[in-house]
């Protein structure tokens, strides 16, 4: 049986459409950026591997000239002990049974704020429709793949860090759009009759990955 995956546009993320709105008190006037969603109707993991399938085929065949990483960080603040400290980002999932898909590159950047320590990474993956990739990407709330140049500066966006949510993360989605980069994150909750993935970035650069 074929799964069919359904593709909805937008040009401007910051005007109502059907795709992906921001939030009204968090809209930022300058952000005139582009969004596509790629759903399925079915809730199932075999699913998600369909569509994150396709959006990767589709990179690798169109955006030759573009690296893909896979941007993971944590979602809540977590103490400051030597423990912790000690595991950072990657052993933390990996305590958690979370298995990481290899790649050619992989850095990792610690936050400390108010007595608290946040971590950011990521990873530099040649293939993000693998299982490890698809398992990260649905059980890690703060985790985007990211469709970049290939002299793109990753050290910036651990910088700006993010939050998981793209109404919330807005710079980063600005930086990495004004950089002709693509923002990738998973969408549909357990309620939600679609499930997939959602594309924020310039329209060039969307309609480069979709064509």
């Amino acid at each position: 049986m074929t799964t069919e995956i359904q593709i909805l546009r937008t040009s401007d993320i910051s005007l109502p459409n059907e795709v992906f709105n921001l939030h009204e008190d968090n809209k930022h006037g300058d952000l005139k950026l582009s969004a596509a969603s790629l759903t399925v109707s079915e809730k199932s993991y075999e699913a998600s591997v369909v569509v994150l399938d396709f959006i990767c085929k589709s990179a690798v065949k169109n955006m030759p000239e573009y690296a893909f990483w896979l941007l993971l960080g944590n979602s809540a603040w977590q103490p400051n002990t030597r423990l912790v400290r000690y595991l950072g980002l990657w052993g933390g999932l990996k305590s958690r049974g979370i298995e990481m898909p290899q790649g050619t590159r992989s850095v990792e950047r610690i936050v400390e704020r108010d007595g608290k320590l946040r971590f950011f990474g990521a990873v530099c993956l040649s293939d993000f429709s693998d299982r490890k990739s698809i398992e990260v990407l649905l059980t890690e709330r703060c985790s985007y793949i990211a469709i970049l140049p290939k002299d793109f500066d990753i050290e910036c966006v651990l910088d700006l860090g993010w939050c998981g949510g793209l109404s919330e993360d807005q710079t980063l989605c600005a930086y990495v759009g004004e950089r002709k980069g693509l923002l990738i994150m998973r969408v549909g909750e357990f309620d939600d009759p679609d499930n997939g993935f959602v594309s924020v970035g310039e329209q060039g650069v969307l309609n480069d990955l979709l064509n």
